[in-house]
């Protein structure tokens, strides 16, 4: 048979997309991973947070106190700033972990035809 014959044939595709969320991929999270340390921290952190000091001063206090990042590192305002961040992050996933239901949700089917 001639070659191009075949690069001349359709084919035909059905074409959709399904999407879905699933509680099940935290159903093995810990949430006393967050460790003793972390929570100290955090806890300083907030304090000084409270009294109006920003990031770049908590940096600095932090730093002059010799307490280190979790990695070891000093600390720069941009770790202070994660850091709460990630904090308030972990909060709201323990806090939706039970309660929101995610759905399937599949998209348009289309039927298409294409050359091969």
């Amino acid at each position: 048979m001639n070659s191009d014959y075949f690069s001349d044939e359709l084919s035909q595709y059905l074409c959709f997309k399904v999407s879905f969320g699933s509680n099940d991929l935290l159903k093995d999270y810990n949430p006393t991973k967050w460790s003793d340390s972390q929570q100290e921290k955090y806890d300083l952190v907030k304090s000084l947070q409270d009294e109006g000091l920003g990031y770049r001063r908590i940096a600095q206090h932090l730093n002059a106190r010799g307490i280190k990042t979790t990695t070891g590192k000093e600390w720069k305002n941009s770790h202070v700033f994660a850091f709460i961040k990630r904090y308030k992050e972990r909060e709201h996933r323990l806090k939706n972990v039970k309660t929101h239901e995610y759905g399937v949700k599949i998209g348009k089917f289309e039927l298409k035809w294409l050359r091969r």
